[in-house]
């Protein structure tokens, strides 16, 4: 789910902003996303926590009723398979909302979220969170329509597991991460791609990891891609826009 302040898509654009730790407790205005409106006092609500790079935020089978703010670092959403295989499902940001807003009491979460690098995230009961949304219907609506369009995120990548060959996906996922994730490319690139590894670009396009090792090999010799180290840039953005448009 995408974010307090952006669009899910990972949920969505300020939704919530900026959150301040007073020394009252926590407080999180909305004045960003409703000009205006008071400030939403939270105070002793949040719960602030630090994870390491690889450790387990929530997994499957977990029945706690939270919803997560990132404020800091990344997290990855994944899915179990047999014999404990991993498959990334979205790549979270600073801002972003995740966590089951409104899953039925007692149900298990489906999915895990594992931080990438060093996370900070701050986590509110289920509960206090739905009440505030009741009690501010005009940040309810902003939080609906984030889940809105990570909604139509996932339905655009389905659509292209069914109408686009990989290397179209791949280009489309690369284009995605860049927006939501990339930086300024100090190498002669256009954008750094940090901290995106190639099992990620596999599980998002739905392909092996060779066979997305050799597209991007590819890329790199069309000028397309380029990389430091292990720093993916890409360097020609118009070029991955008309591979990325092409269909079956």
């Amino acid at each position: 789910m995408h974010g307090f302040n952006r669009p899910l898509g990972p949920i969505g654009s300020n939704v919530v902003a900026p959150i301040q730790t007073t020394s009252s407790g926590m407080l999180v205005t909305a004045n960003k996303l409703v000009p205006g409106q008071e400030a939403i006092d939270f105070k002793g609500y949040f719960k602030v926590e630090s994870f390491p790079h690889n450790s387990v935020i929530y997994r499957p089978g977990d029945t706690t009723d939270r919803v997560y703010l990132l404020k800091s670092g990344r997290v990855r959403l994944m899915r179990l398979g047999k014999n404990s295989s991993r498959s990334v499902v979205s790549i979270l940001r600073a801002g972003d909302l995740f966590g089951e807003l409104f899953r039925p009491e007692g149900t298990p979460v489906e999915e895990m979220a594992i931080a990438s690098g060093e996370a900070e995230v701050w986590s509110i009961e289920g509960r206090d969170f739905r009440a505030q949304l009741e009690a501010r219907p005009a940040l309810a609506v902003d939080v609906v329509r984030a889940y809105a369009e990570r909604v139509r995120s996932l339905r655009k990548r389905v659509l292209g597991l069914t109408f686009k060959e990989v290397p179209a996906r791949l280009a489309d996922t690369l284009l995605t991460l860049a927006e939501a994730h990339g930086e300024r490319c100090p190498h002669g690139g256009e954008t750094d791609l940090r901290g995106i590894t190639q099992q990620d670009l596999a599980d998002l396009v739905g392909a092996s990891r060779s066979f997305v090792s050799t597209l991007i090999n590819e890329m790199k010799r069309d000028g397309v891609l380029g990389n430091v180290g292990r720093i993916l840039c890409i360097r020609d953005q118009k070029a991955l826009r008309k591979l990325a448009s092409k269909e079956k």
